[in-house]
């Protein structure tokens, strides 16, 4: 029996749906692209800084990042009270060209005091376990290239770090690695990239040839491609998971679960969902690589960089990014949409690269720009990687509050039901939108009893179901009941009893 206490249950997967009898479409929406939020526009920024991690600590927002200066690594922190204005600090701490008069925490002369023979990347979050020591409440994974392992550092400031443990060798690494404390699931988590052989049943663009072979075919005096060779591909990339209650003690790492079909996946991008925590969810960056340069790619935006990056890595001018959106309650098995969520922005020199569609792993609550309407989500996502002639940005993109999915209605009548479950609560709240002329019937049965509430229409992430019987929702609970909702022209996204 499912017991969803006074939990939101949003409808990011079919959990808490009976899909027989349910005739809705569930929906996936996707995000506004705003406004940019932080240019790295700084001399050791430039148009390689990636691996972003921003949280909420101690009183204000904490930004994470790293720079590839030519062939030096830097990693740079920035701070805001609102997620909108960005500063950097003064740290002092790392020399750059003759100055510490900068925001630099780390370089890899540090990080090789720490016995790092080579870095690639690494993710910050601040450990909201009850029990974890204060020097440690700031955590840092890092990919350690000579031991080709997973160490994390720590710090009690989050500035000031210090290596501390071994946390995994088993996986790939090149990627933006995870981890975080689970209140909810009362463990931590950490996913990383690995890597396993490619099926007959992927598609050729999902599938990457090695470097080596692919530079081969690239021709680079023509800037053509070659036919096609040996067929000698790289390993997939995907997203590997462990756990620990401690950690210091990891399970064995997993390949995780999804739905829909098989994808390259980079960086997994996965957090819980904030108003929704015994959710996790993952906005995963989403690998296509084309094998040959077409006439598309000389009328695509960017033609002459595209050519010149591709004589450093023939990939690095096919390949095209984008962002998914995937689920989970169990943190393994995910609820995964094969439709991008985030998609390049419409072509202009700096788009339709390989890293488009890179989110931030946070979602932040901020005020929508209609004033008195309800809040909203805000999404990270850096733009211009590998730009040629600007710098690396940060994107704000907007969405509603439980918004990457909803139960769907058109222009007919259809019904949503769930299986049978107990709830804890004397009202119902429902995220839910219609059109003028749409409405929502909600229906709440147990046994023989049917309570069923008035018409339900509006706009609002938290809107009052009200029952015809104004005790209705207070006699059943704690009771064994099923929820069936008739819907037109409308979108319901949560609901949740209070």
């Amino acid at each position: 029996m499912i017991n969803i206490g006074n939990r939101r249950e949003c409808f990011f997967d079919n959990y808490l749906l009976d899909e027989e009898k349910t005739t809705a479409e569930v929906r996936l929406h996707k995000p506004v692209r705003r406004n940019v939020i932080f240019e790295l526009d700084q001399p050791w920024e430039g148009n390689l800084a990636t691996f972003f991690s921003v949280f909420f600590a101690e009183g204000k927002w904490r930004m994470y990042y790293v720079c590839n200066h030519g062939s030096i690594k830097y990693i740079a922190y920035a701070e805001s009270d609102d997620a909108h204005n960005w500063v950097r600090p003064d740290l002092g701490i790392v020399d750059y060209n003759g100055s510490k008069h900068n925001n630099i925490i780390m370089d890899v002369a540090m990080l090789k005091e720490f016995e790092f023979t080579g870095f690639d990347n690494m993710s910050v979050f601040y450990d909201e376990n009850p029990n974890c020591p204060a020097d440690e409440k700031y955590k840092m994974v890092a990919c350690w290239i000579g031991h080709a392992s997973l160490v994390y550092l720590r710090s009690a400031d989050g500035i000031h770090f210090t290596k501390c443990s071994f946390i995994t060798n088993d996986g790939a690494f090149d990627s933006q690695n995870r981890a975080f404390w689970s209140k909810e699931h009362n463990k931590y988590f950490c996913y990383y990239r690995g890597e396993h052989e490619p099926g007959e049943e992927i598609a050729l663009i999902d599938k990457s040839y090695q470097d080596a072979t692919a530079n081969a075919l690239y021709d680079p005096e023509r800037f053509l491609l070659r036919e096609p060779g040996d067929g000698t591909y790289q390993l997939v990339r995907d997203v590997r998971m462990i756990e620990s209650e401690d950690f210091v003690n990891w399970s064995k790492q997993k390949r995780i679960n999804t739905t829909g079909a098989e994808f390259q996946l980079y960086n997994n991008v996965v957090f819980p969902y904030p108003r929704a925590p015994h959710i996790v969810i993952g906005l995963p960056l989403r690998y296509a690589e084309r094998k040959a340069w077409t006439k598309n790619y000389d009328e695509l935006c960017g033609r002459e960089d595209r050519l010149n990056r591709m004589k450093f890595l023939a990939r690095w001018g096919l390949a095209v990014t984008d962002c998914l959106f995937m689920s989970s309650r169990d943190g393994y098995n995910f609820t995964k949409y094969d439709e991008a969520i985030i998609s390049p922005p419409p072509e202009n020199p700096e788009s339709f690269v390989y890293g488009d569609g890179t989110a931030t792993p946070v979602i932040i609550e901020v005020p929508s720009e209609i004033p008195g309407a309800d809040n909203e989500y805000m999404i990270l996502v850096r733009e211009s990687f590998r730009t040629a002639r600007g710098y690396n940005k940060l994107v704000k993109y907007t969405i509603r509050l439980d918004g990457f999915t909803s139960l769907h209605a058109g222009g007919e009548v259809v019904e949503a039901v769930t299986r049978s479950f107990i709830y804890n609560g004397e009202k119902l709240y429902a995220n839910i939108a219609t059109s003028a002329r749409g409405s929502a019937y909600f229906v709440l049965k147990c046994g023989d009893k049917e309570y069923v509430s008035c018409e339900i229409f509006g706009n609002s992430a938290n809107k009052q179901i009200h029952f015809e019987n104004d005790e209705a929702v207070k006699c059943l609970s704690g009771k064994e009941v099923t929820l069936s909702i008739k819907m037109y022209d409308c979108d319901i996204y949560s609901i949740k009893f209070e």
